[in-house]
């Protein structure tokens, strides 16, 4: 049922990024580790060994120059934390990685200065110091190693580069109007770059968000499509646009008939919008072309990128009878490839982790339950109806739980080894464990299973009330709001006495409410003069009765039949 969780190794592994293995969590004393702010860190920080490996991944795949940009970008940011863990702070938390990735923050004392004032809710005596500096400075090393194993391929050397300016000189790119496409700033600016050395062309641009006016941008590249544009004294009109997906909705570009996707999207969704861009109705064109770079064959071997965008198009076919070509006209693919893979949660990050671990990866257990339907729908059926919080047991050579929980559109999977730990969340990893074939007889329940399956159920409940919360005050609060809760979120989690408890959660409910101009005043002075603690439950309690509060939260109401709630959909024992 999956292996404990092991103490760090005082020496991390070789030719591996450990702070993307383990997570600043990993690092946090165990005795703090499931209070808060720790146990936040926990939830942020799932699966982040797996997703650091993909977007470094896709971002080798779109350019050597956005890979080159990205490591660079790392080493910084990891100094920046050696440099903070050398004056005894620990810059963790949302504000603290906002400041890590600040590039104004030149001046080092600046940057510990800032760091200090945010990360004062983490005590550095409540991380293994020592061991998180120890893993950091192997951290650096390691991408500055691979920083200089890329950075002597120049543009010159860069085949896909050298590709496209190839192709572009030759029919039918050579004539007319080209979009290039990708999903990266800094391939854009490389590309346009190298298509424009010294900017010395005047009929080529390039847009990413926030850079430029997309009205000029637009305008002057398909001034056709655009009558309403009017060029400026000087502009001239626009052969070739370098884009990210900032330009793929809602714009009329028709006047081109060839697009160039550099590097594909993880979303064919997306390929449709670009060339929908193109591809419409006052089009002059009678063919419309689209070119796209595949990834590299080891890159490919890593993403399977083009193999899940075959398949996810394949299903856009089925559903809605796309009836063109996507990635190229010769695609014969299976009619019943509808794999839901660009709705994957975090969990599923783990089919990037190392290939000894048993796992089923999702899309093959959907195809399982898809045979199921068709060769046998009565057993189909029967299963689709089985009643929420259905318990089974089955013998396997490890033990532990298999716990599934859902809360409206959140769900979780749990594995928890015998000793009632959660071993993993990792959907192949939870799948393989179960996975079992229909003629294993079933065994009798575990004693304590009952207790097991509920100490998940209490785990879950504050996951969804953590994620309710920070929905609801990310999506309407002010700054003030948010750093009170934040701070009272904190207290609650250190307070032993349950009347304390209960005044946190009435001030929680008050302040997460809508508030007057006079009191957001008075929390953004609380928050830039970073009171905490004590000093803060009394200033939010004197605001509390001073405006009246309480009679707002009787007129608001809770509204709380419209949260969703937590319940076991099921639950298997290994035996």
């Amino acid at each position: 049922m999956g292996k404990p969780r092991k103490a760090l190794p005082d020496k991390p592994p070789t030719g591996e990024l450990t702070y993307a293995r383990y997570g600043l969590w990993h690092y946090v004393v165990p005795e703090k580790q499931r209070q808060e702010p720790y146990a936040s860190l926990h939830r942020a920080g799932g699966n982040l060994r797996g997703l650091i490996r993909v977007l470094m991944f896709k971002r080798f795949e779109s350019s050597v120059f956005a890979f080159q940009e990205t490591v660079r970008r790392l080493v910084i940011v990891q100094q920046r934390f050696l440099e903070a863990l050398e004056q005894g702070i620990v810059p963790a938390g949302e504000d603290a990685q906002a400041i890590l990735y600040e590039p104004n923050l030149d001046e080092e004392q600046d940057l510990v200065d800032a760091l200090r004032k945010v990360s004062q809710k983490y005590p550095a005596k409540d991380f293994h110091l020592e061991k998180l500096h120890q893993h950091i400075e192997h951290d650096v090393r390691l991408l500055k190693k691979m920083l200089q194993l890329v950075e002597p391929i120049t543009p010159k050397q860069d085949a896909k580069l050298q590709t496209l300016k190839k192709r572009l000189a030759e029919p039918p790119l050579k004539e007319g109007k080209r979009l290039i496409f990708t999903q990266y700033a800094d391939t854009a600016r490389y590309l346009f770059d190298n298509l424009n050395p010294g900017g010395k062309r005047d009929d080529i641009e390039v847009i990413f968000s926030g850079d430029k006016s997309k009205a000029r941008v637009v305008g002057r590249f398909a001034p056709k499509a655009n009558p309403e544009y009017r060029f400026q004294a000087g502009e001239s009109e626009l052969t070739t646009v370098v884009a990210t997906d900032v330009l793929a909705e809602g714009l009329n570009l028709q006047d081109c008939d060839k697009i160039i996707n550099y590097d594909l999207h993880w979303n064919p969704v997306r390929l449709i919008q670009r060339f929908g861009r193109i591809d419409r109705i006052g089009s002059e064109h009678d063919v419309v072309y689209g070119f796209n770079f595949l990834p590299e064959t080891g890159i490919e071997r890593n993403l399977k990128l083009h193999e899940k965008l075959h398949n996810r198009i394949q299903e856009i076919h089925d559903t809605i009878g796309e009836d063109s070509a996507i990635l190229d006209p010769t695609e014969q693919l299976n009619e019943d490839a509808m794999y839901a893979i660009y709705e994957k949660k975090g969990g599923q990050l783990g089919m990037f982790e190392d290939e000894e671990q048993e796992a089923l990866d999702l899309n093959e257990a959907e195809e399982m339950m898809r045979q199921l339907r068709k060769e046998n729908p009565a057993e189909y059926e029967r299963i689709a109806g089985l009643r929420d919080g259905i318990r089974a047991a089955k013998p396997s050579s490890e033990k532990g739980l298999y716990v599934f929980c859902q809360a409206g559109r959140y769900q979780q999977l749990f594995l928890v080894n015998e000793k009632g730990e959660t071993v993993s969340r990792d959907i192949p990893r939870v799948l393989g464990a179960i996975k079992c074939g229909p003629d294993l007889a079933g065994a009798p329940l575990p004693t304590g299973y009952n207790s097991t399956v509920m100490r998940v159920m209490r785990q879950f409940t504050e996951e969804v009330k953590h994620r309710q919360a920070e929905r609801e005050h990310t999506l309407s609060l002010t700054h003030g709001q948010r750093y009170v809760l934040r701070e009272l979120r904190v207290l609650f989690g250190a307070a032993g006495d349950e009347d304390l408890k209960g005044q946190i959660n009435i001030l929680e409910k008050a302040f997460r409410g809508s508030i007057t101009t006079a009191i957001n005043r008075e929390l953004n002075l609380l928050r830039r003069n970073s009171v905490i603690g004590q000093d803060l439950l009394k200033n939010l309690t004197r605001l509390f009765h001073q405006h009246n509060m309480r009679d707002w939260m009787d007129r608001r109401g809770l509204q709380l039949e419209d949260q969703p709630i937590p319940k076991i959909i099921c639950s298997e024992a290994q035996v």
